[in-house]
């Protein structure tokens, strides 16, 4: 049996906890997060939370209560009792706006959940080969596409689309036909031995690595263009699960 958390309590995951009347069910209002843990220590964690804050107080009007100790403990206390504190796992929290009357009513308490499964080595991962897909663009200046929304059905569309041509990712475009991000990735291109990924205005997602490569490295910030992509000379995609990885277009 594995063990969750929801709203103060550590539940079993089989036990049902949302009703037709949450609003992350009826129109998706919520976010949520993917961290990686190894050897039961949290990987940035508290970028992960400080990200969670903000997205949820972004799209739902609403934060957790928690401090980032109260939300370590139970991240830690959930790799414990699920005997996930060996090798690699990953923690999963979701926050909705809860339960409403009617669709769209402001959330007056929102429900909070994580739980925690196996994850695989990084360095174990297969090769990724994209393709970019333009059917299904993110929306250029919207400060909701920077949020990890619960909606991931044009990631989930550009994904199978590209698994339909040959490759096993989908990078997409935005509404001005530039390069957005992967479809649950960031894009990096090297040029002249400097690496380039497009700025948050150009819909793309304010993904943890990302943040902490542009950090710690001399990183620009600039549109890439389909051209700009195909002719680079590397390409790589960025999340919290594979880090920095060198990926084929097809």
């Amino acid at each position: 049996m594995s063990l969750i958390f929801f709203n103060d309590d550590y539940i079993d995951e089989v036990k049902p906890i949302f009703t037709n009347l949450n609003s992350g069910i009826t129109t998706g209002i919520g976010i949520f997060d993917s961290m990686l843990a190894q050897d039961n220590k949290l990987i940035h964690g508290a970028e992960h939370y400080e990200r969670i804050l903000y997205d949820s107080e972004t799209v739902i009007g609403l934060k957790p209560r928690y401090s980032y100790k109260e939300f370590e403990k139970i991240c830690l206390d959930l790799l414990e009792k699920n005997k996930l504190t060996k090798g690699f796992a990953r923690i999963r929290t979701t926050v909705t706006g809860g339960e409403v009357n009617a669709p769209l009513t402001k959330s007056k308490k929102i429900d909070f959940l994580i739980s925690a499964g196996t994850a695989e080595n990084p360095e174990g991962l297969s090769d990724i080969k994209c393709a970019v897909i333009n059917e299904f663009p993110r929306i250029a200046r919207c400060v909701l596409e920077n949020c990890k929304r619960l909606d991931y059905t044009r990631s989930y569309a550009a994904r199978r689309k590209a698994e339909s041509m040959g490759a096993n990712e989908a990078i997409l475009t935005n509404t001005d036909g530039n390069i957005a991000c992967g479809a649950t990735s960031n894009v990096f291109i090297k040029e002249n031995g400097t690496l380039i990924t497009p700025p948050l205005n150009d819909g793309v997602l304010a993904g943890v690595t990302r943040k902490k490569l542009m950090e710690e490295r001399d990183i620009l910030e600039e549109s890439i263009s389909l051209d700009r992509l195909q002719n680079a000379d590397s390409i790589y995609l960025t999340n919290s699960f594979f880090g920095l990885r060198l990926v084929t277009l097809l």
